[in-house]
């Protein structure tokens, strides 16, 4: 008899009343909201400031190789999305001058305008060819995000509380007859793991996985992923919303065939403000953004 079975027997014998534990929930239909939340977390990230802060260290048997210091950035969501703005604030512990925050926020600020330029002299065919590959993009990354998810079986694995908030653990892992076309889709399959995905709102808090077979990236010739790799995401919620506040991505490969390397890359989110993308070439052109928000 398993020791949970053996406590409730116990119980039951001292006249100890034992809380009926709620079903799990249906996995369709759970499964069909967590992805349709997921689907929007791109967007909802597009209407937020936040500053990133980037931790990547690399190391061969022969000692530290690759850049290694802590940048801070604060990112600010521009008109589209290649227009994001993400200022290099800090440097290895260190302030980046102010000359030097200003000279960025020149060269953003000439990027913008020069968006605007192309877009108001451009022809109603250019506008036409140019808004259908945007559609294309679009419908390319869908498809990609598809095929990922497609090559996972999903499983409900139980409940938990994390960080005070209700969870149901899923855990996932590539269909055995899964055949991934994309490189994304390729690296994605060669991991496993579990996730906590909040039971009433169906939104991600968590995610662990790890790499259960060496992965290859260029036909081999620019490197390779070692099995054992960890990759690690942590949501909470924040102004309302549930956004990153850190990612996780640590293990070992060789590059160029021959160098051996070890790797950890960290990225932790905070300080996140509401921010309207449609302003940040006034606030850039008027100096508001060196007034940092309270907390940077």
């Amino acid at each position: 008899m398993r020791a949970s079975a053996v406590l409730v027997f116990l119980l039951a014998v001292a006249g100890v009343t034992v809380p009926a534990q709620a079903p799990l929930p249906d996995e369709a239909a759970f499964f069909a909201e967590a992805r349709a939340r997921l689907a929007s977390n791109p967007d909802l990230r597009a209407r937020y400031a936040y500053r990133e802060r980037r931790t990547e260290m690399q190391f061969n048997p022969f000692g530290r190789i690759g850049p290694g210091p802590v940048e801070v950035y604060e990112v600010f969501p521009g008109p589209t999305r290649a227009l994001t703005y993400r200022r290099l604030v800090e440097r290895g512990g260190v302030p980046v001058p102010a000359r030097e925050i200003a000279e960025q926020d020149r060269e953003h600020l000439a990027e913008i305008h020069g968006h605007e330029r192309a877009r108001t002299g451009e022809s109603a065919r250019a506008r036409a060819e140019r808004e259908a590959r945007d559609r294309q993009r679009r419908a390319e990354a869908q498809a990609q995000a598809d095929e990922v998810i497609a090559l996972f079986d999903f499983r409900i694995a139980g409940r938990e509380r994390l960080e005070g908030e209700p969870a149901i653990i899923v855990t996932f892992a590539a269909k055995p007859e899964a055949r991934p076309r994309s490189r994304e889709a390729r690296l994605a399959a060669a991991f496993r793991g579990r996730a906590w995905v909040h039971e009433h709102e169906y939104e991600l808090l968590r995610i662990e996985a790890e790499a259960t077979e060496d992965v290859s990236f260029g036909f081999g010739v620019i490197g390779r992923l070692h099995e054992g790799a960890t990759a690690t995401l942590v949501r909470r919620r924040a102004l309302g919303s549930w956004l990153p506040v850190e990612s996780r991505f640590e293990g070992t490969g060789r590059a160029l065939l021959l160098r051996r390397v070890e790797f950890t890359s960290v990225y932790e989110y905070s300080d996140y403000r509401r921010f309207d993308p449609t302003r940040l070439a006034a606030m850039l052109a008027g100096g508001d953004l060196s007034a940092r928000p309270s907390g940077w």
